[in-house]
This record gives C-alpha cells, structure tokens and sequence, in this order.
C-alpha cells in the first residue's frame, strides 16, 4: 500500500505530483488555502480555471500546476458544514474519493491533501480527519499505482488531530446517518447485556434497550428530542458512545459508555475531555448525570473524574419499572478538559 504522510507545512511548496485544492464551486480563487494555491501558481492557474465551468460539492477536476512545484493542481468543493445533516460527510469523503480517482486515470504517483472543509466551511477537524483518513486507506487498497499521500495541515490542531488517529488514539464523531445510529444500537446491546444484567435484571435490560436504545429511539431522541449522540472510535473501531442533551444551563450526560474490551484505554478521560470541550461551547455551567445506585463501578468512576453526588431521584419508565438513581454534577467554569 501507498505511504501516508502527515506534516505541517505550506502545500504550494511540496514536491509532489498533484496537490489538492480545497476550492470554492465557482474554482475561480477564494481565501485561505485557495487563494495561497493560485498565487503561488500564477494568472495561468485562474485562466484554466476558468474553462471548467466550475465544479459540483464532492466532485473534482484538474488543471496544470503552472508555477507550482507540483506538477498538477487537482481542485475539488468540500462541503459547508450545517450540523452533518445534509450529507456533509458523504460529501467530504467524496472529494478524497474523487481526487484520488483522478490522480489514478492520470498516472499521478505522489498526491498531497489539504484539510478540505475545515477552515471557514467549519466541518468538525476530528470528525474530517476520519474522513479523509479512512476514505483514502480504503482508496489505496485497490489501487497500487499511488505511491505517496501527503496530509499537509495548516495549523498544530489537524496536525495534533491526524497524529492521534495515526497514533490509534480515540476518534469521537458526531452521529446522522442510518449507519451509525445502527453502530450505536449495537453497542447498546452488547454493553447493556453484560454490564447491566447483574445490576437491574435481563428483563428490564430488554425493555430499556427496545425502548430507549433501539435504531428507532435513537434516531428519535436525535431528530426530536435534541439529543446528540457521538460515536467513540479506537483503532479504527467502534468502542464507545456519549448522548448528551442541553438542559437549562446544564449539560445533561444521558449515556457514556465504552465497551468491556476498551476499558482501560484512556477512552473515559477522552470522552471526557471532549464531553466538557462541548458544554463549554454551549454555554453550559455544568454536566449532570444519573447512575443506578448500585452501579458501583460508575459510582467510583464518576467521584475520580470530579463529579460529586448531588442527591438521588427515582423514574418510573413504564411497564412497572424505576430509576433509582444518585444525581451528580461537574461544575466546568473552574475545570477545563487538561485536568482529567
């Protein structure tokens, strides 16, 4: 398989075959890494440019490099991020996907990326980093010809970003598609069954499963209930997930969890980090939380991280079932993600 590369640096100077610009529609020149492209490749660049008669979000076309050491500029539309719900990652992958494709129909050996769609169109950098990271692994499988994939990053988070995935660190993306609210079901059933049988019983396991953590409530709580749901990734696998909701000026963790075979990877301390990293961009002076009373493990687990034990409340859920419950909180305006 090809190499893969991941630096920090100014792609209009890399020596590769193809450079990748993350354009506009319109690929007649924009800010950041666009504009830097066609200065470095000169009045040319925009003049060929011009011929295309632009290009579609996910598709790619390609022009000489002119003045750029790179022999060729392969120019391709990330998508505007709006909350992943308008195919915004199928979108994103496309655009590797395409420019990939490309450079394999034009013998292109060596290709360098930019971090399509993370600057101004605002894509989330690690779930973009997945993206791109997995789209071109899959690519370079079938195809031998490419020799070397570059992911140049402007700035030390892509790079931070890149590093830890590539270093088998956990990658947390935000959950929309019929796919991945499926992955989490799943891990919902197999966490709740050999966690939560001891503690509250396989009857109500099954109830609290088909009723609140099926495919179909899932996808309810995340379209009508505003709940957002994140998928935990480690080693390229599905290891985890975290569902919270705002809730006044609260941030309300309904589930956080990490698979039996994951414990004791660091996985908590990163969910946590990225749990606190999201009530603060919300506003949120706290995160709160329920745990079953005899969850002792969580219990502990929870007092380590900061959180104290506010009281207790018991639910009904229906079918003659309860919650009994401890409450407890994280106050964040004191506390930042480095603490834990």
């Amino acid at each position: 398989m090809a190499k893969i590369e991941i630096i920090r640096g100014d792609i209009t100077r890399l020596n590769v075959d193809a450079i990748v610009n993350a354009a506009n529609r319109s690929l007649l020149g924009g800010g950041g890494v666009d504009g830097a492209i066609h200065r470095a490749a000169g009045q040319e660049l925009l003049e060929a440019c011009e011929l295309l008669n632009g290009c579609d979000t996910g598709d790619a076309k390609m022009t000489p490099g002119f003045k750029l050491t790179a022999k060729h500029v392969i120019h391709t539309v990330g998508p505007v991020w709006n909350g992943g719900k308008n195919r915004e990652k199928e979108m994103l992958a496309s655009c590797y996907r395409q420019s990939l494709q490309i450079a394999s129909n034009n013998s292109i050996r060596t290709i360098a990326f930019p971090n399509i769609s993370t600057g101004v169109y605002g894509f989330p950098k690690q779930e973009a980093a997945f993206i791109a990271y997995e789209t071109v692994q899959l690519f370079l499988t079938d195809h031998s010809e490419i020799e070397k994939v570059i992911f140049c990053c402007f700035d030390e988070e892509n790079l931070s970003t890149y590093n830890n995935m590539v270093c088998n660190k956990a990658i947390i993306i935000s959950v929309q598609s019929a796919t991945e609210i499926e992955i989490v079901a799943d891990l919902a059933t197999t966490i709740w069954n050999e966690y939560y049988v001891p503690i509250i019983g396989k009857e109500q396991v099954n109830y609290m499963i088909k009723n609140f953590q099926s495919a179909e409530a899932i996808g309810r709580q995340i379209k009508t209930e505003k709940q957002e749901y994140y998928l935990i990734y480690h080693l390229a696998e599905p290891s985890g997930y975290i569902c919270i909701k705002p809730t006044g000026d609260d941030l309300f963790l309904s589930k956080f969890y990490i698979i039996k075979e994951k414990r004791g990877a660091g996985l908590g301390k990163t969910g946590l980090n990225f749990i606190i990293s999201r009530a603060k961009e919300l506003g949120a002076n706290a995160i709160t939380l329920t745990v079953n009373k005899n969850n002792i493990n969580s219990l502990k687990a929870y007092d380590k991280l900061g959180f104290k034990n506010t009281g207790s409340v018991v639910a009904d859920i229906g079918a003659g079932f309860v919650m009994d419950d401890y409450t407890m909180r994280l106050d964040i305006k004191s506390n930042s993600p480095s603490r834990v």
